[in-house]
């Protein structure tokens, strides 16, 4: 609501208002300037909290909204000083505290944000998130004391955890307290005297400063009581890779690689490892590949290390055959695989295999029927495969499955085609209707205002429309071949013969030779015909019969049946 209305509603409502309590009052416009701000009347709940204010001027929540618009204008300035009286108003509204700490911490004021936490700390004392951001805010301030007393504050709350502990074990190891840093770690044992995980974090730690012998010593004590502990695996990994044990490193890596009880995760993190380490050393590509190929022979639970096989086949610039193999093999385990559908869809279009084409989008559209992309692709290789209407009836079903978050420019060439495929039927109305809602979604879609146009000429319907369509995409595209002729075309049906010559000189050159027009595939034998009716009309009749002999040598089925009549009687027929 704008400003002179406000001060309108407040006069009409003065006598009544006047006998309200002045809480009451300012609980109904403070309502109201919150339903305003919600619904981004900005202005009007500006107004309508300081209003608020001039009932009662220490009214935190008035306050606090205000602060929250003027944000909201970029007066950041005038917002921060309305907020931090919020707060002084307040001192125990969380929501206030928080929004301030937000400011802070996206400004980076990290000395100002740090005694707002704690104030919100205190205030909510179970709130191990804040006591986690004081931690990070100290140790980067350099206050490892106070950073360690928030992680010991978190403890208290949530009881000890490998984490927690190693980033004790961190700080203390920062401040050159190696004796608290370890016992830390031995209080984790002492907690969980069970868990071997632990052990293995604290031999990790052993081998992170160097001391590999009493790394060792836990690993082995972990072995004798967890020999398949996975995160043990994967320690002395480590711990032969640092010490420089090849062979010992191998063979571990190998045996659990090979191991069918090994978890996917585990294999997934060796085989990175073994990518990385092909990037440093090229001679362990075959060795890798091999790898690969043993690995994956096994059963598959699930399609990460085919996804992981996939990757590296294209940063190695495999054969596009071979990626397709890989992808196929990541459908047969996780048939609604996106990524995998996605690929093979771009390889089989590029490869126009369309039967493999309508598979994958079929897969596409049972799976994902929110991705409109299958659908129309769908239509393109049924389309392509003369299948018509299979071809319409898998645009319309996808076209009942938009939302709002579909992509216009998809939606645009879905009518599009549509409109291509009733015009291929002769279904004139419905064709017409489908490219206008092509048009509505995206209205420079150049394919469909060419199709569109070019239609219409063969109609004989709203030439001047058509011709207007058509110019447009000749801006965008003036070199473009098909453009040319459509547009050259629909002068030609408005009998401007001269105009028509000019620009199907653009597409068929005058001092082209046969052998420059046949080997052209831009132009198509239909393409060439109309160059010939185009020079017919204009009393060139020998470079007419030369250029419909010329579409008739193309042999690809796209010239008129009448273009042997036009050769046989030298002249332009219907």
């Amino acid at each position: 609501m704008g400003h002179r209305r406000i001060v309108f509603l407040l006069v009409l409502l003065l006598p009544a208002v006047l006998s309200i309590r002045p809480q009451a009052l300012h609980s109904y416009f403070y309502l109201e300037a919150e339903k305003c701000r919600l619904a981004g009347d900005i202005s009007s709940a500006a107004e309508l909290y300081q209003h608020c204010l001039d009932i009662n001027p220490d009214a935190s929540e008035a306050v606090y909204g205000l602060s929250l618009v003027q944000f909201y204008l970029h007066n950041d300035s005038l917002g921060l000083q309305m907020l931090q009286r919020a707060t002084e108003l307040d001192p125990r509204n969380p929501w206030y505290l928080e929004t301030l700490a937000n400011y802070y911490l996206n400004k980076r004021e990290t000395d100002a944000v740090i005694p707002v936490l704690e104030r919100l700390a205190a205030l909510q004392k179970r709130r191990s998130d804040v006591l986690s951001q004081l931690a990070m805010l100290y140790h980067t301030v350099g206050d490892t004391d106070k950073a360690i007393e928030a992680l010991e504050r978190i403890e208290r709350l949530e009881g000890k955890s490998i984490a927690l502990s190693v980033e004790k074990f961190s700080l203390h190891m920062e401040r050159k307290e190696k004796a608290e840093a370890f016992a830390e770690l031995q209080a984790l044992c002492d907690e969980f005297p069970h868990d071997m995980n632990c052990k293995v974090v604290v031999g990790n730690q052993y081998q992170q400063v160097g001391e590999m012998q009493k790394a060792w010593e836990v690993y082995e004590e972990v072995r004798q009581r967890e020999p398949s502990n996975a995160r043990l695996q994967l320690a002395l990994l480590s711990y032969w890779q640092a010490t420089h044990d090849e062979a010992r490193f191998r063979q571990l890596r190998d045996s659990l690689l090979y191991d069918s009880a090994s978890p996917s995760q585990l294999r997934v993190t060796l085989m990175r490892d073994y990518i990385d380490r092909s990037q440093r050393d090229t001679t362990l590509r075959p060795l890798l590949t091999q790898a690969f190929d043993s690995v994956l022979s096994m059963p598959q639970k699930d399609a990460e290390l085919l996804t992981l096989k996939a990757a590296y086949q294209t940063y190695t610039k495999a054969d596009k055959q071979d990626v397709a193999e890989t992808m196929r093999r990541i459908l047969d385990v996780e048939p609604g695989n996106e990524l995998a559908m996605s690929h093979l869809l771009q390889y089989y279009a590029s490869e126009n295999n369309l039967t493999a084409m309508e598979d994958i989008c079929r897969r596409g559209v049972n799976y994902h029927p929110e991705e409109l992309a299958y659908s129309f692709y769908l239509a393109v290789a049924l389309g392509q495969q003369e299948q018509t209407a299979e071809a319409r009836e898998a645009l319309l079903q996808g076209l009942r499955a938009r939302n709002e978050d579909s992509s216009p420019q998809l939606l645009s060439d879905m009518y599009a085609l549509l409109g291509d495929l009733y015009a291929r039927q002769e279904l004139t109305e419905q064709a017409f209707e489908a490219y206008d809602s092509a048009l509505v979604y995206v209205e420079d879609n150049i394919s469909c205002l060419n199709n569109y146009a070019y239609y219409l000429s063969l109609r004989g319907e709203r030439l001047d429309e058509a011709e207007e369509m058509s110019y447009r995409t000749l801006k965008a595209e003036p070199r473009n071949v098909t453009y040319l002729d459509t547009y050259a075309w629909i002068l030609f049906i408005k009998k401007d013969y001269a105009g028509a010559r000019i620009y199907m000189e653009r597409v068929v050159s005058p001092e082209a030779t046969d052998q420059d027009v046949l080997q052209d595939e831009r132009l198509q034998g239909n393409i060439i015909e109309h160059a010939g009716d185009v020079y017919a009309m204009c009393g060139l009749t020998d470079e007419a019969l030369r250029l419909w002999r010329l579409a008739v040598q193309k042999g690809d089925d796209t010239c008129t049946k009448s273009i042997r009549k036009k050769i046989k009687q030298k002249k332009y027929v219907k």
